[in-house]
């Protein structure tokens, strides 16, 4: 039940959100398809540059830090990876890959498969942008004695 005669003062100041780092692995083979990628995650997060960007033209060496007009802060961290006929997607990489599965399901975002355990880690396959995209939690699997 509210208290009616608590005021804006009682209430506890909201933090503000920690900056979101976006990850992404692309072999050689799928870097026409970087900027389609990276403008889907921004896209799918509601992350509104003020001017469009080229990513095509972007040297990926060093983190990009990008903010909108509300002031949310997104770093990108891309990285090309050598060739491996296993990869057959861009990888965006994860620290949970069931939360965020939950989490772009509920945004809408259309999946191909259930999260499943492979060699790389926990991984799920999605749709966008008229491409497949995978979320990768890597995990090493080590047994100990």
């Amino acid at each position: 039940m509210l208290n009616p005669n608590q005021n804006n003062r009682d209430q506890p100041k909201l933090t503000d959100r920690k900056p979101i780092t976006i990850r992404m692995s692309y072999i050689p083979d799928l870097a026409g398809k970087i900027s389609d990628a990276i403008n889907f995650i921004l896209m799918s997060l509601n992350f509104q540059l003020e001017q469009k960007m080229n990513f095509d033209k972007m040297v990926f060496l060093e983190p990009m830090t990008l903010q909108d007009s509300n002031g949310k802060i997104i770093t990108l961290i891309i990285k090309e990876i050598e060739n491996d006929p296993e990869i057959q997607h861009i990888i965006v990489h994860t620290d949970d890959c069931l939360r965020d599965y939950h989490k772009y399901l509920i945004a809408g975002i259309e999946f191909v498969n259930r999260p499943e355990y492979t060699a790389a880690g926990l991984q799920v396959d999605f749709l966008g942008h008229n491409d497949r995209y995978t979320l990768l939690e890597e995990r090493t699997y080590t047994e100990s004695l």
